[in-house]
């Protein structure tokens, strides 16, 4: 089916029809919208065709051949039989142009019998700019069918003045309209044509986005698996390493040291079995899954754990009015103080560590202070420590002040909203 451009006055635009018609641009509608709209169109035609044809045969009357009351029968039916209910798109144009030369040929003879009254003009018309895929031809169609009854009309009135001048004036107000209604249908269909196009964008960036939305899902897990594991499982294996080299240290001259550093051992091994089977529940930290234990407890309970592994001068004290923190909250704040420990146990060689927890008006503060070596805190240095506990207190609106010097021992101080 044509579908003009309606600026361009000379060539139709293309069909509603399978994309990749010979002449026509491919059509941007899916399969689903061509059939919709096109069955539409047709199905219009349809009734149109045998309301008029109707029409035709009451006003011949039963005086004129039978012949004629036989074409009025077969065009619409032959329509409806070349292009029935649920025909597939491919095939539109190829068997509209087929009975638009049958039409023509019966008009023609209608006309001939008896040129009033042909209203199958005023189906044919649209059909030939639907089927027709050039502007010009299918003007010069309509124009030779109306041309040809209006003449015949005119002979018939024996070139009566008036009668020719009213014949004119209603070709070209039926040739008007006609084109101006082939129009309408064309600028339809690139609107359904557009709607269509706009959907598959919209359909397209919508999966875009979703594929953006769970790549983006995929890491930021990733990102927290890394961090659990690097602050819980890896710390915990580091500790067991160091803890057995120092049992392997004093198992000759020390059964007693090396018998406490074993049991010490074992206790950090059950301690990250439960921190893995957490991990895989997708559970908080494994030592605050008592929601009952308040977070104190917690808290001082990994620093003592940090003073007995180390053999070092480990304090823990809580000041302030202690308030309830949400378990996000809390979970930050252990793991916060577990890597601030894995620190101390892995560079600072402190001989004391305090820690303590303040709960402030409007936030809580942890504060982890050794005794050790210290480090340069500077920006570049160190490694997955300081930036993933940076990432996790931005989860819950808190920052990380570490104050470093060589030979200074570290502060890291911690604060989290209430």
């Amino acid at each position: 089916m044509n579908t003009a451009n309606p600026t361009d006055a000379t060539d139709g635009a293309g069909a509603i029809g399978a994309a990749g018609t010979p002449g026509r641009p491919a059509s941007v509608l899916s399969d689903e919208e061509e059939a919709l709209f096109g069955g539409k169109l047709l199905t219009a035609y349809r009734y149109a065709y045998f309301a008029l044809a109707a029409i035709t045969a009451a006003e011949f009357g039963a005086e004129r051949p039978p012949w004629c009351i036989a074409v009025l029968v077969v065009l619409p039916v032959s329509f409806w039989v070349m292009l029935p209910p649920g025909i597939d798109p491919t095939g539109w144009d190829r068997r509209g142009r087929a009975h638009l030369v049958l039409a023509y040929a019966g008009v023609t003879a209608l006309s001939l019998v008896d040129p009033d009254g042909i209203g199958l003009m005023y189906v044919l018309v649209p059909l030939t700019f639907t089927f027709i895929d050039k502007m010009l031809p299918a003007m010069l169609a309509s124009v030779y069918l109306f041309g040809m009854n209006g003449a015949l009309q005119a002979r018939q009135a024996h070139w009566e003045h008036g009668r020719v001048v009213g014949i004119l004036v209603e070709m070209a107000i039926v040739l008007a309209f006609s084109y101006l209604m082939a129009r309408l249908i064309n600028w339809l269909a690139d609107k359904v044509q557009e709607r269509g196009r706009l959907l598959r964008e919209l359909e397209a960036t919508r999966a875009e986005l979703a594929e953006t939305h769970h790549e983006a899902g995929v890491r930021v897990e990733r990102e927290r698996m890394a961090r659990e594991i690097h602050d819980t499982l890896a710390q915990g294996f580091t500790s067991i390493l160091m803890l057995l080299q120092a049992a392997g240290i004093t198992v000759d001259s020390d059964a007693a040291a090396t018998r406490k550093r074993l049991e010490l051992a074992e206790r950090v091994a059950r301690d990250n079995l439960a921190e893995a089977r957490a991990l895989v529940a997708a559970q908080g930290p494994a030592q605050g899954a008592d929601r009952a234990e308040p977070i104190a407890d917690v808290l001082g309970r990994t620093v003592a754990g940090l003073g007995e592994e180390l053999d070092v001068a480990a304090t823990f004290t809580v000041t302030g009015a202690e308030h309830e923190l949400s378990s996000t909250v809390q979970v930050v704040l252990v793991r916060v103080l577990q890597e601030s420990l894995a620190n101390v146990r892995k560079h600072a060689e402190a001989a004391s560590v305090a820690v303590e927890l303040a709960y402030r008006p409007f936030a809580t503060r942890l504060t982890v202070v050794d005794d050790g070596r210290g480090f340069d805190p500077g920006p570049g240095k160190g490694g997955y420590g300081l930036p993933g506990m940076r990432a996790r207190l931005a989860q819950v609106g808190g920052e990380v002040e570490v104050v470093s010097a060589s030979g200074r021992g570290t502060t890291v101080r911690v604060e989290v909203p209430r």
